[in-house]
């Protein structure tokens, strides 16, 4: 059996996915969000005897922290924003909800010689700070000039 094709039928049919496809992607940005990874905003800097990696993790306790070092690339990983206990949770009626919370792991290459024993790393206010003390090749040496006569 043949049956007749509606243009109008068929524009309402597209017009109605294009609304719902439009809502899902403006009305609902979280959840575009938690589909890629979260990374922090990392700064990487060296002084005249050290090098200095910042990362901006907010909620990050020392304990849901790990750094560890392989070769000449640091890795840290941990959990960032916060969570309710299992009582909050259950007595929670939430109205707005926007901070994220998760997992993530960040490499870093090490852009210098770094002397990892005398490593330190401590986190204040979500920001995590490593300091690794320059290897003594990477650091730099004043050669004092004599004038020959």
């Amino acid at each position: 059996m043949l049956e007749r094709w509606n243009p109008v039928a068929e524009a309402e049919r597209m017009l109605t996915e294009m609304n719902r496809l439009m809502s899902e992607v403006f009305e609902r940005p979280l959840v575009r969000a938690r589909l890629v990874a979260w990374r922090p905003a990392t700064d990487v800097y060296e002084t005249g005897d050290a090098l200095v990696i910042r990362l901006a993790v907010p909620g990050a306790r020392p304990e849901d922290l790990e750094v560890t070092v392989e070769q000449n690339v640091v890795t840290i990983r941990g959990q960032y924003g916060y969570r309710l206990s299992e009582e909050e949770a259950k007595q929670a009626t939430w109205y707005r909800r926007e901070i994220a919370s998760g997992e993530f792991a960040e490499s870093i290459t090490l852009p210098v010689p770094v002397n990892i024993e005398n490593a330190k790393a401590t986190v204040e206010n979500g920001i995590i700070t490593l300091t690794f003390p320059k290897a003594e090749e990477a650091r730099v040496k004043r050669i004092p000039i004599q004038v020959t006569q």
